[in-house]
């Protein structure tokens, strides 16, 4: 099978063909190439967001954003398996969903916010969807929970809890760093906070 390159641009334009969790890159590519076939001697074939603001020309990536202007894939990785631990190592999509937007909001830019017209999907959540794609195949995420619930598997805890350990903080330290704490009227530090368990 033939292997190819693609510039960080053609990969996001290959992404908004995709459906989330269910398209590879070469079924999204497949995609493509059906329409542009049907298409053929009309006009060359552009992903289905075709509303959408005009593309801004490639810039060089800057470590926050994409040569696109959006957050990269790969940035929503430690937030979503943090999410994901702190919920008890599960969450159904629409709350961790919320919980990312709350999170990522001050770095999401107006194009992360881009409705893509081929998944109805806000851009970075089909980010988030792509990475959580990856992170299952790579034994992070679970592929066995039941639709619409995503979980951690012992591998993907173990790494939360080590970014935990490297950073010196306690896991209550964690939640009060996050952009909102103190929203949750059940949390409690002192209820949260480390105890000591008879064995």
């Amino acid at each position: 099978m033939p292997v190819i390159r693609l510039s960080d641009r053609n990969y996001e334009r290959i992404k908004g063909w995709a459906e989330p969790l269910v398209d590879t890159a070469d079924s999204a590519l497949d995609r493509i190439l059906d329409a542009a076939e049907r298409d053929r001697g009309r006009r060359p074939a552009e992903p289905p967001d075709r509303g959408a603001a005009p593309r801004p020309a490639p810039t060089e990536t800057t470590g926050r954003r994409t040569r696109t202007g959006g957050v990269p894939q790969k940035e929503f990785r430690r937030p979503l398996l943090e999410a994901l631990y702190e919920r008890g190592g599960q969450g159904r999509t629409q709350d961790l969903q919320k919980a990312l937007e709350k999170r990522m909001k001050r770095r999401l830019s107006r194009r992360d916010n881009e409705i893509l017209p081929s998944t109805g999907e806000r851009r970075w959540w089909n980010a988030v969807c792509w990475e959580r794609s990856v992170l299952k195949n790579e034994g992070f995420i679970r592929g066995d929970s039941p639709r619409g619930v995503w979980a951690l598997t012992d591998k993907g805890a173990a790494q939360v809890e080590s970014w935990l350990a490297e950073s010196g903080k306690s896991f209550v330290d964690h939640l009060l760093a996050m952009p909102d704490a103190g929203e949750d009227d059940d949390f409690d530090p002192r209820r949260s906070a480390g105890r000591r368990i008879d064995v």
